[in-house]
C-alpha cells in the first residue's frame, strides 16, 4: 500500500473517531515536543548555576520556563483542535495536561527542597523520572509504543543512576557523575522525544 493511501486511511480513521466522540478523540501537535525539548535542554545547563546563586531564583526560573512550555503547548493544542472543529479540549487532553501540570508542580517543590541541601544530581533525575511518567501516559493514550519504550528507558536510567549515586555517596553531583546525569537528561528529554516527534510528523499521525 502506498504512503498516500496509508495517510488517507489514517485521516479517515481520525475523522471517524472525531465524529463518533469528540471527547475521546485526541488530536496532538507533535511540534509541542520540540518546545519541551528546548526547555529541557536550557534548564539542564542553567538550573545548577541558578540554584547556586539562590534557591528562590532557581525555583522562579524553573517555574517560568515550565509555564512558558504549558502556555505554548496550550496555544498549539488550541490550533490543532480548531482544525478538527473542536472548541474545547477533550477529556483526554485535559487528563494529559493536568497530569503534566501536577507532576511539574511536585517537581518544582521537591527540586527546591533538594537544592537547599545541594543535591543537584537528584534534581535532574527527579525531572527525568517525572517527565517520563508523563510521556508514558502520552504513549499509552495515543498508542505510540516508541514514547512508552522511551519512558521505560528513562525511568530505568534515572532509578539506576540514583542508586549508583546513593551507594557511592556522590549525590551532590560533582564532577563526572553530574555530567553523566545531565547527558542522560539531554538524551531522554531532548534528543529521543524530538526524534520520535519527527517520526510521527513524517508519518502524518
Amino acid at each position: 500500500m502506498s504512503e498516500e493511501k496509508e495517510a488517507a486511511l489514517r485521516q479517515i480513521n481520525e475523522i471517524k473517531s472525531h465524529l463518533v466522540d469528540k471527547q475521546t478523540f485526541f488530536p496532538y501537535n507533535y511540534r509541542a515536543t520540540y518546545v519541551w525539548a528546548v526547555i529541557a535542554l536550557v534548564l539542564t545547563f542553567i538550573m545548577v548555576p541558578m540554584y547556586k546563586v539562590s534557591v528562590l531564583q532557581g525555583t522562579i526560573v524553573t517555574f517560568l520556563f515550565i509555564a512558558i512550555g504549558f502556555v505554548t503547548e496550550g496555544v498549539m493544542t488550541k490550533k490543532v483542535n480548531q482544525s478538527y472543529d473542536i472548541k474545547e479540549c477533550t477529556h483526554r487532553q485535559h487528563f494529559i495536561m493536568k497530569s503534566f501540570l501536577m507532576l511539574s508542580l511536585f517537581g518544582i517543590a521537591l527540586s527546591m527542597v533538594l537544592a537547599e541541601t545541594e543535591l543537584y544530581a537528584p534534581i535532574f533525575l527527579l525531572w527525568l523520572f517525572l517527565c517520563s511518567v508523563g510521556y508514558f501516559s502520552v504513549g499509552f493514550i495515543l498508542n505510540i509504543k516508541k514514547f512508552s519504550q522511551m519512558a521505560r528507558f528513562n525511568i530505568l536510567s534515572s532509578t539506576l543512576l540514583l542508586t549508583i549515586g546513593y551507594f557511592n555517596h556522590i549525590l551532590e553531583g560533582k564532577g563526572s557523575y553530574l555530567l553523566t546525569v545531565q547527558i542522560f537528561v539531554v538524551l531522554g528529554l531532548t534528543i529521543m522525544p524530538s526524534i520520535i516527534a519527527w517520526q510521527q510528523i513524517k508519518e502524518g499521525k
